[in-house]
């Protein structure tokens, strides 16, 4: 399936196949290094890597976007007790703000309703206050919110979202 965020960025969106795992963990590598030393616990996204998402892809599904052939973002779909989960949204750094995460989530919620799930959950960090807003514009409503290993107080919030 071919689809464009604008008429002058031509992106395609598309399943990930085992050899896109290196490039796959590089873009979550460098989307997420701006939380590098600033969120705690630090996320768990910064330990992805070639073989994690090789693995990854055994048991869950990879959508990504490529621009001139190259991979600039992704999000992973997994049927969690039942619910599809979304997790791993990553866009390059220099493609944030373009709208490629919204594009990247509207996939994700396809291939879940393809999946056959009529629910979406993702989670987010409390403290990213912008990750919440977008997540809230797709229509998902915040539900419980969490604690990471370690921490008192909550750390995080799932989201959940109900596919018609």
């Amino acid at each position: 399936m071919r689809k464009q965020v604008t008429e002058s960025n031509p992106v395609s969106f598309g399943p990930a196949r085992p050899e896109d795992a290196g490039a796959i963990a590089a873009v979550i590598q460098r989307a997420f290094a701006a939380y590098r030393g600033t969120l705690q616990p630090e996320p768990s996204a910064l330990k992805e890597t070639e073989d994690s998402i090789r693995s990854a892809l055994g048991s869950e599904s990879f959508v990504i976007a490529r621009q001139a052939g190259r991979v600039i973002g992704c999000v992973s779909v997994k049927d969690r007790a039942g619910v599809a989960y979304a997790r791993r949204l990553a866009v390059e750094p220099a493609q944030q703000g373009k709208g490629l995460g919204r594009a990247l989530m509207m996939e994700a919620e396809a291939l879940a309703r393809r999946l056959g799930f009529n629910r979406l959950h993702v989670e987010t960090r409390l403290a990213l206050a912008g990750n919440r807003a977008l997540f809230r514009v797709l229509g998902f409503q915040e539900g419980t919110q969490h604690c990471h290993p370690g921490f008192t107080h909550p750390t995080y919030v799932e989201l959940e979202k109900i596919l018609v």
